[in-house]
């Protein structure tokens, strides 16, 4: 089991790369040409750093469910 701080750094960093993914769907959806591939990578790099983020709030035995 990781230290608790070492968990902590990881969640922050976690919930950061989420907000600059956020970001970067919204800068290229606003664009004039869509680059929908852009898009959708982003999207799946949000996911992967959302599944992340539930792995590691468990850890701190903060469990919940969501929705899909």
């Amino acid at each position: 089991m990781k230290p608790f701080e070492q968990v902590q750094v990881e969640i922050q960093t976690t919930l950061e790369k989420i907000a600059r993914a956020n970001n970067a769907i919204a800068r290229h959806e606003q664009e004039e040409n869509v680059d929908e591939l852009a898009v959708q990578q982003f999207k799946d790099f949000k996911k992967q750093l959302t599944e992340q983020l539930l792995e590691l709030l468990q850890q701190m035995d903060i469990k919940f469910e969501v929705a899909a």
